[in-house]
């Protein structure tokens, strides 16, 4: 009795073994030219691969591996036959060209050079930190390819926070990567009448507020970083660009000014309690940024001045502003004074944000 209860335990178990690596035998034949059971990455070096023949297949990077986040999606038609893809952090150290910043991994995606007759698509991981530092936005993250002993570039079909796609028509070695844009540098300068109720430390000029901005331009839109220092903490203000800076280009009082022209609300301010301010704009801002009123018969007129002014009118009446009279520079049209504003050029006589001045007609204008 017992005895036939082993043997039926052990006629069992060897049918389960037999069922077993049958079902993994006709899975692997299934999968082998379609691409759907790829190996996992092998941890002693993080090397994908997989057999992908004409159906098309995936093969995605471990999370914690160092391929992490890497994707290649083949598609049905893209290959003739069975091809071994293999993908593997790059050992090729040749740089990225020298307009370019690599945001993350280099990896190689073999066999390098096989042509594909419908393009797959590739997904990379990117590093924030290192497109924000380049002034660069996610949607501005490229893959440089190698193509020879020389990087090729292909634009993005999408992009996610820490991820960006492309799409493949070879298999190379590939990088994430951003173009460091040009940038202009300048300066807000403080309206004197008000700077006793802007300063954080009023008195001090050591420590006066100080306010820098940075532009970078892009291909479809610019982008304006601003930060400053020593502003009274709390205070709130309003952003506008406007076409005319009542400061002459040494920061003193224009004797000649007459009113700030057109005007565009671009964003709201705030100090923290460092007495620290910052924000950044997305817009149209070098060169061509510019408004009109067809409804008036107002022509095209450029604003190439950036300026900040007191969201409240109470907070500059302890320097004379007159409360019962607000200027319109907010949303509820019901704003303080002018707090800051760049100065224009001395040749051009224009503001900062036209970096192509054209000085062959008078007054200057800015090409766009």
């Amino acid at each position: 009795m017992f005895g036939f209860l082993r043997s039926t335990r052990a006629f069992r178990g060897v049918t389960s073994f037999i069922a077993t690596y049958a079902a993994l035998a006709i899975g692997m034949l299934l999968c082998a030219p379609i691409g759907c059971g790829y190996p996992p990455a092998s941890p002693p070096n993080d090397t994908l691969r997989a057999t992908i023949g004409l159906q098309g297949g995936e093969i995605v990077g471990a999370k914690g591996s160092a391929l992490e986040g890497v994707k290649l999606t083949i598609p049905a038609g893209a290959l003739a036959s069975d091809t071994r893809i293999e993908i593997k952090p790059a050992t090729d150290d040749t740089p990225l060209p020298a307009t370019a910043v690599r945001c993350g991994p280099e990896v190689e995606i073999g066999p390098a050079g096989t042509q594909l007759a419908v393009a797959a698509q590739l997904t990379l991981p990117f590093d924030e930190n290192i497109v924000a530092a380049n002034e660069r936005f996610d949607d501005e993250v490229k893959v440089w390819v190698r193509d020879g002993d020389r990087w090729g570039q292909k634009e993005q079909v999408d992009s996610a926070q820490g991820s960006v796609t492309v799409e493949l028509s070879s298999l190379d070695t590939v990088a994430a990567g951003v173009n460091p844009p040009a940038e202009i540098h300048f300066a807000l300068h403080p309206e004197a009448r008000f700077l006793s109720c802007l300063a954080q430390f009023p008195g001090d000029a050591s420590r006066p507020p100080s306010v820098q901005v940075t532009v970078v331009r892009g291909s479809l839109n610019d982008s304006l970083s601003l930060r400053g220092q020593n502003i009274k903490p709390g205070l709130k203000f309003d952003l506008f660009t406007v076409e005319h800076s009542n400061l002459r280009a040494d920061a003193t009082l224009d004797p000649f000014f007459i009113n700030f022209g057109l005007a565009w609300y671009q964003s709201g301010l705030q100090a923290d309690h460092q007495g620290a301010i910052s924000v950044v704009v997305r817009s149209i801002l070098l060169d061509r940024i510019f408004g009109f009123d067809g409804a008036t018969g107002l022509g095209p007129r450029g604003v190439f001045h950036v300026s900040f002014w007191f969201d409240n009118p109470q907070d500059a009446v302890a320097c004379g502003f007159n409360p019962t009279r607000p200027t319109p520079f907010n949303g509820a049209h019901n704003a303080g004074p002018l707090a800051m504003i760049s100065v224009p050029d001395a040749r051009t006589g224009l503001g900062p944000l036209c970096t192509r001045p054209d000085t062959s007609t008078t007054p200057a204008r800015c090409l766009p």
